[in-house]
């Protein structure tokens, strides 16, 4: 059997791997009666010399292989016969999305695996946590770019979270209130970016009855999500995801253009057309991730309108870790992938992954 790992051609810039140097030759050493190379990428987190370094085949295309994987999923046209294809692609969250796909495997003959629909037993892979990263830390930077307090580089300057760390200990921030609505992977990430800002978690009614002389946050649970304007009234900062255990976050026009509203940034976790965010009124990227929402006109200004709330939107902050996304796809791979395709998926895990 012949593996491949696929060159990352996302529509925007993406320096991620499915498997890093040296977790590519871990995985040739251990299963030596296979054979696995890796296309040639001049843009990605880990070069090309790392890989051959490592005794790693580098080729232009790995179009021999038996087993092809990446992260995003190449075009629907690009499918080959015979072959086996393994992408992140949720695609239980949007059913319709990779229709195509799965047709153009079907009349292929190949088949198509989602990592990020693994059996309950054997969870898929998530990037939750890295998204949690970057949102907060953006959340910070969009602050700073705003009132001119301090000026954070791009999330994409650092090399990994410790480097991440180590320079937020410079901000001096002001006394803040920040809601956090999200899920446990998304909610560990935010808590790495306040932990080393040094901010305090405080309960609900704390938070909602307290005035505190340094910035505190406090994590929104799912009943308090019909009673949202009570935060908004006393919230800075918001970094939300969608949805909380399947109920959705709904942040109206109406409420945004309370005259008590007293929120100034908004981070969308997950910024899709569905969201129910009057403030999302597009999708930003990591070039540029911010704009003003102007709530009493309910519309995109300048994001020094001194009226308008400042947006944070990008839909794809795992992109921004390059280094971490790819070596816990990596280790996902190595921990569940690899012994499946091995064991002739005794367990059918496979089986259970494939749409």
């Amino acid at each position: 059997m012949k593996f491949g790992i696929l060159k990352e051609t996302n529509t925007v810039t993406d320096r991620r791997v499915a498997l890093s140097p040296d977790q590519l030759a871990y995985v040739q050493q251990k299963y030596s009666e296979a054979q696995f190379e890796i296309e040639s990428d001049s843009e990605r987190i880990f070069s090309d010399e790392e890989y051959q370094n490592k005794g790693v085949l580098v080729t232009k295309t790995c179009s021999s292989c038996d087993v092809l994987i990446g992260i995003t999923p190449i075009a629907a046209t690009d499918f080959k016969a015979n072959t086996s294809y393994l992408f992140f692609l949720e695609s239980l969250k949007n059913p319709l999305k990779y229709q195509a796909h799965q047709q153009a495997v079907a009349s292929r003959n190949s088949y198509l695996y989602d990592s990020a629909n693994w059996e309950s037993t054997n969870p898929g892979i998530d990037f939750d946590e890295i998204v949690g990263i970057v949102g907060a830390y953006n959340a910070f930077r969009a602050f700073g770019i705003k009132f001119e307090l301090f000026k954070l580089p791009p999330v994409a300057t650092f090399l990994d979270v410790s480097s991440i760390i180590t320079y937020l200990k410079r901000p001096v921030l002001p006394s803040l209130k920040i809601a956090i609505i999200a899920n446990e992977q998304m909610t560990l990430g935010i808590k790495t970016v306040m932990k080393a800002l040094k901010i305090k978690e405080v309960g609900k009614t704390d938070f909602l009855t307290k005035n505190y002389a340094q910035a505190v946050f406090n994590c929104v649970v799912e009943e308090d999500l019909i009673h949202l304007d009570s935060y908004t009234k006393l919230t800075d900062i918001l970094i939300t995801n969608a949805q909380l255990n399947d109920t959705p976050v709904v942040l109206s026009s109406s409420c945004l253009q309370a005259t008590d509203c007293k929120l100034k940034v908004v981070v969308d976790l997950a910024p899709e057309p569905s969201n129910q965010l009057a403030c999302t009124v597009r999708q930003s990227n990591n070039e540029a991730p911010f704009y003003g929402y102007l709530p009493i006109e309910n519309k995109e200004v300048d994001l020094f309108h001194p009226a308008a709330i400042v947006v944070v939107a990008t839909p794809y902050g795992a992109v921004e870790l390059p280094q971490m996304a790819s070596e816990q796809y990596g280790k996902f791979l190595i921990d569940v992938v690899f012994p499946a395709f091995f064991s002739s998926d005794s367990q059918e895990i496979l089986t259970k992954a494939r749409l």
